[in-house]
């Protein structure tokens, strides 16, 4: 029953704004219906026939692909200057004020700088030079959309982790060396274990605004691709019901992101609630 009842709450809102939705769509000629946007929902490979832009399926694709090696390359880069800057007060005091400058500014803010310093570079023009056009879907994950979105989500990852490696218990650092660890031991067994609830918060934090970053960025002129993209144009010459959907995926995902990072996030700081 309590199950049941947590669904059902959960449901309120949602049901409420599909009302919302269904008589704002009965009084605008403006707002699609709730079957216009699911026409658009289960016919993803369809290509919109008054867009500019690729299918609801290839959209989305694209989108994954960017968010992927912009959040991939956040995470390489992240945590271990995380991990670093924990273990060192030179690194804080290095990279501190540069942190706190550059997450001041919006990570959309970096987009026109990102196309002066990448241009129109892409993993198909490094893998074939001006033969890219024959790998269309990677030609379109530009090195700069993808630099905005690792500039967007590395700092919750560096902070969150550097946070934890600083508020690992010193007994546990003791106890590895009680046994004979050295530096290399210490590092795998007490710091890294004890930073990884706060690294997996982090984690959490920047999938989140990797996602809401690349949807921005796409709306970007000249992007022809993604679920930003689909939104712009949409938009423009009136076709809402494909904007309504992409957005519908748009949240699908995030929701499917943020449960998948908490699950992470969950699993790996279990042990300090046993702890206290």
């Amino acid at each position: 029953m309590p199950r049941a009842r947590r669904i059902l709450t959960a449901a309120i809102l949602p049901g409420v704004l599909l009302v919302i939705w269904a008589v704002a769509a009965a009084r605008s000629p403006i707002v699609p219906g709730v079957g216009e946007v699911l026409g658009v929902l289960t016919r993803p490979f369809r290509q919109p026939p008054l867009l500019d832009t690729t299918s609801l399926a290839h959209g989305t694709l694209i989108s994954v692909l960017r968010v992927a090696m912009g959040f991939g390359l956040a995470v390489l880069l992240g945590v271990p200057l995380g991990v670093w800057m924990g273990l060192s007060r030179t690194a804080r005091d290095l990279f501190a004020p540069m942190i706190a400058l550059t997450m001041a500014v919006s990570p959309i803010a970096w987009l026109p700088i990102a196309i002066i310093v990448f241009g129109l570079s892409s993993p198909a023009s490094v893998m074939a030079g001006d033969g890219a056009w024959q790998y269309a879907t990677l030609d379109r994950l530009r090195f700069a959309v993808v630099a905005v979105i690792t500039l967007g989500s590395i700092w919750p990852i560096i902070l969150n982790t550097a946070g934890g490696v600083r508020q690992v218990r010193e007994s546990y650092c003791e106890h590895v060396r009680l046994l004979g660890g050295g530096r290399r031991d210490l590092l795998r067994y007490a710091v890294l274990p004890g930073a990884l609830p706060s690294a997996a918060t982090g984690l959490r934090l920047g999938a989140a605004i990797s996602w809401r970053v690349i949807v921005a960025a796409e709306i970007f002129p000249g992007t022809r691709s993604g679920l930003g993209a689909m939104i712009a144009t949409a938009h423009e010459v009136g076709e809402y019901q494909y904007a309504f959907a992409a957005i519908g995926v748009i949240a699908a995902i995030g929701l499917l992101l943020d449960g998948g990072f908490r699950l992470l996030e969950e699993r790996l700081s279990h042990w300090r609630r046993k702890e206290r």
